[in-house]
């Protein structure tokens, strides 16, 4: 059985969906490592790499663990550390898409957001799933080296490992 699952993906790809999903299938905790960069219990203050690897750290001494981010070099060693590790792959059109349409469901109040939903962070998601694509090819080429245990998937492909017993 899978420990340690590493899922990697652009903004709005799924990826806690995926995470919150595997958690509950193997009864294994999961990590926003967006929450391990940003500390949102004292106003969604950047940690330092620092504060961040210590605590990433303590989350990979863990027996078991299901974690998710977008492939930031500072957490490769989760990448060497897992058992599998999910890339989602996701036309960019539909990144786009999925973050303008969680941004608006936040701006009405039906959905929860760690971040607060005002015009200039939509124009930032926005940035952000732009950046992710320019790098998207180096990315998977960087994981390349993990070929034993990657697995590129898409939307049903995820629906499919979450619903296999």
């Amino acid at each position: 059985m899978l420990k340690k699952i590493y899922i990697i993906g652009p903004v709005g790809s799924g990826k806690t969906t995926f995470a919150t999903a595997l958690s509950k299938k193997y009864n294994i905790k999961y990590y926003e490592l967006d929450k391990v960069s940003w500390d949102d219990e004292h106003g969604n203050i950047k940690r330092t790499d620092e504060e961040a690897l210590k605590i990433f750290n303590k989350i990979l001494k863990s027996k078991s663990w299901v974690m998710e981010d977008v492939g930031r070099s500072k957490f490769k060693k989760g990448r060497s550390e897992a058992d599998i590790i999910y890339y989602i792959k996701l036309p960019r059109w539909k990144s786009y898409y999925r973050v303008s349409k969680r941004w608006i469901k936040q701006r009405l109040g039906k959905e929860r957001y760690n971040h607060p939903p005002v015009f200039s962070q939509w124009i930032y998601y926005l940035s952000t799933v732009n950046s992710y694509y320019k790098k998207e090819k180096r990315k998977i080429q960087e994981l390349k080296e993990y070929s034993d245990k990657l697995v590129i998937v898409n939307n049903k492909d995820i629906n499919r490992i979450i619903n296999e017993k």
